[in-house]
């Protein structure tokens, strides 16, 4: 399990070093996740919104590495377009479990 450690502002880290470190950018987009839970990006959009480049300098594969931990971890969830994209959000979301996403009633039709 990854901790979430206390909230950073971007101004700590303007002189961003590249990191390939999954522990750092796992707690980087989860922080993500805490500001912004409704969100849901791709691989590419994490690396360039999610992870910005005046906190982190990194790679697709660092950021898909991080990805996939925190998928094995159950806390984001990996959703396949069906046109082959492939986005991800929090499972929270996902599960409904999120305050901001209270669970749909399984008999109202949308």
């Amino acid at each position: 399990m990854i901790a979430i450690l206390p909230h950073r502002h971007p101004w700590c880290r303007m002189n961003a070093s590249p990191t390939s470190d999954p522990s750092v950018l796992c707690q980087g987009i989860l922080h993500y996740l805490q500001d912004h839970p409704a969100a849901a990006d791709s691989l590419e959009g994490i690396a360039s919104w999610w992870l910005s480049p005046a906190q982190y300098s990194v790679t697709t594969e660092a950021v898909q590495a991080a990805l996939d931990l925190l998928v094995a971890e159950r806390r984001i969830a990996r959703i396949e377009l069906a046109d082959g994209r492939v986005l991800y959000q929090s499972a929270d979301k996902v599960s409904g479990s999120h305050p901001a996403w209270p669970p749909t009633d399984p008999r109202r039709r949308p």
